[in-house]
């Protein structure tokens, strides 16, 4: 004998989100569900999620009507196939096709208790899962709430490069919602062959494993050309298999212009801005290290004539004034190869190399002959604020720089000795 049924036991019934009939043709309820007061509906979008359904089935449509409201609800409800007549074993395989969860015969009361527990069991399983499921979201919901919250770009993918997670900075570094990224790859944001560079990288890391570590540069769309350094590194399972990548975007511009700034001070001179002796000599020596045994190469001295009178009676402002105006004057003759440095006081080196030596003569008198015309102040030691070179060529394979400065600084003294305001070439 069955148990007795009790109210505790079955789903709420009187409701389409709980105990159901459904049949498309309008066929009342059997006998056998009279005291389960279960709802009867014809339209599938009125079953609701969670209901048990029992579904009117006709042998000639061999599960139809169970396929049809699998369709619509999924694993939603529990549905069970009602048969007028006890289903053989191919009908009973294709209404399990078709979604049936299980299958009474309606002439059969001593099957309905059991298959009662089973939609209970089935639902509380599922209910159980729901809330483990809800748990799981709300973790995934903190935890991405907080990536949201870091200013720094994160993001995961896949091993074929869709990205799994990423974090709002992650979207406003591409311009685009976080939303809009999940399911999608690089090349969808970024020109194709920035991607296509960012993808080989992903695809060697993918070999290779470990972390890796690249800097580069990237125009964005709200901030214009920064530079990044991406740390990224390889998704191991427990088990050695290739999940994808994860990795972090570190914005260093800031950084970079420091650097930049702290080498320009390391490299420059601070008043006129042009080279000062260490960057002189760094260029210089790497120069001639790289050069041949037929490369000849050339320097220049050079020596603001009668300065200390500038200084003296129009002022160290005004004497300031002369020194920058010169060195922008010489700086506008440099081209490629050509290296101004400030000496020390007022005086200077210039190094020329490669297609800057076969002209270095011609732009060292313009240069002099500009600063003639733009820079010379009379005072009571005569004209000042023009310039006296010496320039020497010289092969790095028989004269280091330098020998080739002293005869550079010896052709600056004939210069001086000739009338100032010249240019000599070192013998």
């Amino acid at each position: 004998m069955q148990p007795a049924l009790k109210n505790e036991d079955l789903p709420d019934p009187g409701s389409a989100d709980g105990l159901c009939w459904f049949s498309a043709t309008g066929r009342p309820q059997p006998a056998i569900l009279e005291p389960l007061r279960a709802v009867s509906v014809s339209d599938p979008g009125f079953v609701a999620q969670g209901a048990v359904c029992f579904v009117s089935t006709d042998a000639t449509l061999r599960g139809r009507e169970v396929g049809e409201l699998r369709a619509v609800h999924r694993d939603a409800v529990y549905l069970v196939a009602v048969t007028a007549l006890e289903a053989d074993p191919a009908l009973q395989g294709d209404l399990f096709e078709a979604g049936a969860d299980d299958i009474l015969f309606e002439q059969d009361m001593e099957q309905l208790v059991p298959c009662l527990m089973r939609a209970k069991r089935h639902l509380e399983l599922r209910e159980k899962h729901e809330r483990w499921l809800q748990g799981m979201q709300d973790k995934l919901d903190i935890w991405q709430y907080g990536l949201d919250h870091l200013p720094t770009p994160i993001y995961v993918k896949d091993v074929n490069g869709r990205y799994l997670v990423c974090n709002a900075a992650f979207g406003r570094f591409l311009g685009v919602d976080r939303r809009n990224i999940l399911g999608r790859r690089l090349q969808e944001f970024l020109p194709q062959d920035t991607a296509e560079a960012y993808h080989a990288s992903d695809l060697k890391l993918l070999r290779q494993g470990g972390v890796m570590r690249t800097e580069t540069d990237v125009c964005l769309p709200d901030t214009g050309m920064r530079h990044i350094m991406v740390h990224k590194a390889r998704l191991d399972s427990e088990k050695g298999d290739i999940r994808g990548l994860a990795g972090v975007v570190i914005d260093i511009t800031e950084r970079k212009e420091l650097e930049s700034r702290l080498m320009d001070a390391a490299e420059r001179d601070p008043l006129t801005n042009a080279a000062n002796r260490r960057k002189f000599f760094q260029v210089a020596s790497e120069t001639i290290a790289a050069a041949g045994r037929e490369d000849v190469l050339a320097v220049a001295v050079i020596d603001i004539d009668n300065f200390k009178s500038i200084n003296d009676e129009l002022g160290h402002a005004e004497g300031d004034v002369t020194l920058c105006s010169i060195v922008d004057t010489l700086r506008q003759q440099e081209a490629e190869g050509m290296l101004v440095a400030r000496a020390g006081g007022e005086e200077f080196f210039v190094f020329f190399s490669g297609k800057s030596v076969a002209t270095a003569r011609d732009m060292l008198e313009k240069a002099r002959s500009d600063i003639a015309r733009y820079c010379k102040v009379q005072t009571g030691a005569g004209a000042a604020g023009t310039i006296s070179g010496g320039l020497a060529y010289f092969n790095p394979s028989d004269e280091t720089i330098d020998q080739a400065l002293r005869r550079a600084d010896i052709a600056l003294y004939q210069a001086k000795r000739g009338g100032r305001n010249q240019l000599h070439i070192a013998g």
